[in-house]
């Protein structure tokens, strides 16, 4: 059976620090209850919550149920171990050491590095800094593709910090993200006869309008995209972007169009398509 922390069972309460995604000036405590964790967790949390009643200088008021990413280390799949790397269990200590060191500008880590096995500290390190990239990545990608945002992608309402409870003292406060919530299956799990010809169109449009508007997604998988709503099937929405790179403001026009030919994303989309036996034209 799948152990969850109590944080995250279904019921409890999370008090969240929140900033508004467009306007992040003012900062607000948002009380959430998690209705549903989406298991098995591998980078981020992701819950599903209901905050009511709702904040409407934040949160849309029409709304209280929200998904909420969390990125605390504490919880990454890969804690468990690899083929090519032990476990490395959370302890407080270690966290500790690591927040220490980052205060104080001891740490050598670099993304592409890994601790020795015996360097608890060195991991917490590892695996903060990544869910931090993460986090980094995510907002940014969401604040470039406005224009998309309840269209193909969710909205992006709100990021913040997940504020722990006093008897959960940890050395780092997670960073969140709220999202909308967008019912309905991931692409492998419908049958390629439902998948009406618009539907692919719109699932190749938008691919092509991240690069227009400065991103790549970098995890295009079907998993990654969501049909929705469920029994109608009309609409694609792709998640989770962890993975993506944004344009810098120092890359010119010329530069950007070519990171975008050598990652070719519309190719990816119509590789998978095929791998899937969805019916598409070429991109």
């Amino acid at each position: 059976m799948l152990y969850l922390h109590p944080f995250y069972q279904p019921g409890a309460q999370l008090s969240l620090n929140l900033r508004s995604c467009v306007d992040d000036k003012t900062e607000r405590n948002v009380q959430a209850t998690v209705a549903k964790a989406f298991t098995p967790f591998t980078m981020s949390q992701v819950l599903l919550v209901d905050i009511n009643p709702p904040i409407p200088d934040i949160l849309s008021g029409a709304k209280t149920s929200f998904v909420l990413k969390v990125y605390d280390p504490r919880f990454l799949q890969h804690r468990k171990g690899t083929k090519s790397s032990a476990p490395h269990p959370w302890t407080l200590k270690a966290e500790t050491t690591a927040a220490r060191r980052r205060a104080f500008g001891a740490t050598t880590f670099l993304p592409t590095w890994w601790p020795d096995d015996a360097d608890a500290a060195g991991w917490e390190e590892y695996y903060f800094s990544n869910l931090q990239q993460l986090f980094t990545n995510e907002l940014a990608a969401y604040t470039r593709l406005l224009p998309l945002q309840g269209r193909t992608i969710p909205h992006c309402y709100a990021h913040g910090t997940l504020a722990l409870p006093v008897a959960a003292a940890r050395a780092v406060a997670p960073r969140v993200l709220l999202l909308s919530y967008v019912p309905g299956p991931a692409l492998r799990a419908v049958h390629p006869a439902r998948i009406a010809p618009p539907v692919v169109g719109a699932l190749v449009d938008t691919v092509r309008a991240f690069g227009a508007l400065g991103v790549i997604h970098d995890d295009l998988r079907p998993d990654n995209i969501v049909l929705s709503p469920t029994d109608a099937v009309a609409r694609p929405f792709v998640l989770d972007f962890g993975n993506a790179e944004v344009r810098r403001p120092d890359q010119s026009d010329d530069e950007w169009e070519l990171t975008l030919a050598e990652n070719n994303e519309p190719k990816q989309v119509e590789i998978m398509l095929d791998s899937l036996g969805v019916q598409h034209l070429a991109t």
